[in-house]
């Protein structure tokens, strides 16, 4: 069933039965049929309509009135005497704020379905393209915020405008040499005009190419003079795209294993879908899966599903397809997948201090994509959001503890991977931190506890300056990730601060230097003398973390076994058998022990401090 007509089928029982539940959303408005042909609730269609063009689309359904108040919808049905009205709305819309006018007719369809033995008007707004945005209604333009209109700032105009002009010679519009419209598959574009038709049929399926000539300059898949098929126009519908693209239109595949019976590759060759589809089947084959306990027992993919897809869309979406080279996918098992692709990141996109006493290498999300009329045909095919989302869903998926923090790695000017880590962002490791911290955090915070929240937003920020350090980019934390309110608490506590490289469009944090020390050698020998430097680093190791635990934590002690852990934790993750931990564990013990005889550290109703009248020791 299509999605209006399930909204449809829901609003008549809510009606029927008077229920209310609240149904609008940011793909989905409800209007009540204006009262006559000069209402003023015609401005507010319109407006939404600006708004759906200028974000992801929608469905405006007029004829249903919704009262908040009351907590019920009334039907108030659709008036065919308003039907030119209606069909004319799209001539209020402009271009910009001099009111140039703009066609977005072929962006607006109008529909009639049958309603509680009435009608009700349903108006199809599609987005409108990269390149063609923002349209402006009363000289505002719109754009939709869950389920509201609000004005698009002017910075974010002027950006537009600027990006407008960068992508008039668009590479993914270049036309290929030595080719013509026979080396095109009608059968291809007809399955494109499907996806196209996926919710209402606004285009009509091609008899054979030589019809189809008007609709493939329109999309901008063939020249509009020779006619001459574009890289764009061979990667959605052309014949044998390989024989005119070379590895432009290649995804090379693979798992790498440290055995080689397990090592696999798969080279895809093929219109832009099947390299979609082809990609993401590799992975998704090539992945653990487990079963969850809930929901019937279904499957837990080791990386989100929809993360995985939308990544492999987007490496497609933005690469750059003047340089013929393929895609590679690398999966490493129990580590991480890459995704390598050839381009790189305009350099507005990268912040950047590397000699810097904190070293910074993060990356702001591009909301732009470097192919828009690509990124248009992705996003028929249901594979692309359009904005940015790619990044965000990284974060997003990251903070949600569904992998470990990702980043980039510039292999050089023109090639650079994604990095995908397999685990979770609070991991064994950052919960360790907390817990040695505990004591120094609950001072800044005036003793209240971190929220989940907060505890997320420190590891990533303390993890990209980890993965900054091994001269790897992280993404930029941004309003879009919508955690900004644990961001100005931990900032008001001082636990995170703005960088110098930090501006008021992109603000950038970093850690309270004391939670990113890891050398404690200088205080140590303080203590301990030369009877520190002569030990082995396994000792160091162990004493270093019984240290910091007494000076930071608020327990001040702590026993053999946990310390165990911890460093079980640092040196294999959360792999191993039990009896490899328990081995571990049983060396730490001794180590422990020679550590008490030799006088370095004390104990005291077995747990653990470091011996600060230390005389001397050796072991």
């Amino acid at each position: 069933m299509k999605i209006v007509d399930k909204v449809i089928s829901k609003l008549e029982d809510y009606i029927r039965n008077n229920v209310y539940e609240n149904i609008e959303s940011d793909a989905f408005e409800l209007k009540s049929q204006p009262a006559n042909k000069k209402d003023t609730a015609f401005n507010s269609i319109k407006q939404t309509i600006c708004a759906f063009l200028n974000t992801d689309g929608g469905i405006v359904l007029i004829g249903v009135k919704e009262d908040v108040h009351a907590r019920k919808y009334i039907f108030t049905g659709y008036n065919s005497d308003f039907e030119e009205i209606f069909k004319s709305l799209h001539k209020d819309l402009v271009n910009d704020a001099n009111n140039l006018n703009v066609d977005v007719e072929d962006y607006i369809t109008l529909k009639l379905h049958d309603f509680l033995g009435g009608k009700v008007l349903a108006i199809y707004v599609d987005s409108l393209p990269h390149d063609k945005k923002y349209v402006f209604y009363n000289k505002i333009a719109y754009t939709r915020k869950l389920t509201g209109d609000h004005p698009i700032g002017k910075l974010k105009i002027e950006a537009q405008e600027e990006y407008k002009q960068e992508i008039q010679y668009a590479k993914e519009l270049r036309p290929v040499v030595n080719s013509g419209l026979e080396n095109l598959s009608v059968d291809k574009l007809n399955d494109y005009i499907y996806w196209i038709n996926r919710e209402i049929k606004i285009e009509s399926t091609k008899a054979d190419i030589e019809q189809a000539k008007s609709f493939l300059i329109r999309k901008s898949f063939i020249t509009k003079d020779d006619h001459q098929p574009t890289i764009l126009g061979m990667l959605v519908c052309g014949q044998n795209p390989d024989d005119f693209l070379g590895t432009r239109c290649q995804v090379d595949c693979y798992v790498n294993a440290p055995l080689q019976i397990a090592q696999s590759k798969k080279v895809i060759k093929d219109n832009i879908l099947s390299l979609l589809e082809s990609g993401f089947s590799f992975v998704f084959r090539n992945i653990q899966v487990g079963i969850k306990a809930e929901n019937s027992g279904s499957e837990l993919p080791e990386y989100p599903e929809n993360l995985i897809r939308e990544c492999i869309n987007n490496s497609l979406a933005h690469r750059d397809y003047t340089i013929d080279r393929f895609i590679s996918i690398d999966i490493v098992p129990q580590k991480h997948i890459e995704i390598r692709n050839p381009g790189g990141f305009k350099k507005t996109l990268i912040l950047e201090d590397a000699n810097h006493e904190i070293p910074l290498r993060r990356i702001v999300p591009n909301q732009k994509p470097v192919n828009p009329k690509l990124a248009d045909v992705l996003k028929v095919f249901n594979k692309y959001e359009g904005k940015g989302i790619g990044m965000a869903t990284l974060v997003n998926e990251c903070l949600n503890d569904r992998i470990d923090i990702p980043f980039y790695k510039f292999r050089d000017e023109n090639d650079i991977s994604l990095i995908i880590q397999k685990g979770k962002l609070l991991d064994k490791n950052f919960e360790n931190i907390l817990y040695i911290y505990s004591g120094f955090i609950k001072e800044l915070t005036d003793g209240e506890e971190l929220s989940s929240g907060q505890k997320h937003i420190l590891a990533y920020l303390y993890k990209s300056e980890r993965e900054n350090e091994k001269y790897h980019y992280t993404i930029l934390l941004t309003p879009d990730n919508n955690h900004f309110d644990a961001i100005r608490s931990l900032e008001k506590c001082g636990l995170i601060y703005k960088h110098e490289l930090s501006t008021s469009i992109h603000p950038v944090f970093v850690v309270h230097r004391e939670l990113m020390k890891e050398n404690f050698n200088a205080e140590l020998r303080k203590i301990f003398g030369t009877y520190y430097t002569e030990l082995a680093g396994e000792y160091k190791e162990c004493l270093k973390l019984i240290y910091q635990i007494n000076t930071y934590s608020q327990t001040k002690s702590v026993s053999a076994s946990q310390i165990a852990n911890m460093l079980y934790s640092q040196q294999f993750g959360d792999t191993g058998s039990i009896q490899s931990i328990d081995n571990f564990k049983r060396k730490v013990r001794s180590m422990f022990n020679k550590l008490e005889s030799s006088g370095f550290i004390v104990k005291n109703d077995k747990r653990f401090t470091i011996n600060r009248d230390f005389m001397h020791g050796r072991i």
